[in-house]
């Protein structure tokens, strides 16, 4: 009787890994989407509103889902307090200590870093440009993590449950 609980709970044990396994892209997609939205926000406060960036950040807080909502909070705090000397120094920080809270690629961390390197250096023209790319990037990366979790996800999962009816076979 013990070692059927055991095998069933083994059974589980490698199911839960890969559903939560697989859940990890679908993370990096809605992540991506946020993203997206805080950036259209950003570019309307900024461009259109001729919005301070930390007022523009104060008012993006409160229409975000963490972990973005913490980073863009403890950015703001820094910004307001005077405790960055400049935006990206702010976010680099800050990024550093929730990094393991995102789900963000390489090539995704890049092409935001070198945005939010160039935010408030130039003129509103060439804030404009700089939005309209990084808004097309994340666009394409959300189209490239759209299709990498739909065909993920379903396979982490089969994968968990057949590595533990397998096990579950060799043991019985």
């Amino acid at each position: 009787m013990l070692k059927l609980i055991f095998i069933f709970m083994l059974f589980l044990t490698t199911s839960y890994i890969g559903f939560s396994y697989g859940e990890t892209f679908r993370k990096r997609y809605d992540e991506l989407k946020e993203i997206l939205k805080v950036l259209i926000i950003l570019q309307n406060e900024i461009l259109y509103g001729s919005t301070p960036l930390p007022e523009a950040l104060s008012n993006i807080e409160k229409n975000t889902i963490k972990p973005l909502k913490t980073l863009i909070g403890n950015v703001n705090k820094k910004l307001y307090d005077g405790e960055a000397d400049s935006v990206y120094s702010a976010f680099k920080s800050e990024y550093i200590l929730l990094e393991n809270d995102f789900y963000l690629l390489d090539s995704d961390k890049n092409f935001l870093k070198d945005f939010i390197k160039s935010l408030g250096e130039s003129g509103l023209y060439g804030q404009e440009k700089i939005f309209n790319l990084v808004i097309e990037n994340i666009r394409n990366n959300i189209k490239e993590a759209e299709e990498e979790s739909k065909k993920n996800i379903k396979v982490y999962r089969y994968l968990g449950i057949c590595i533990g009816a397998m096990i579950t076979i060799f043991l019985i």
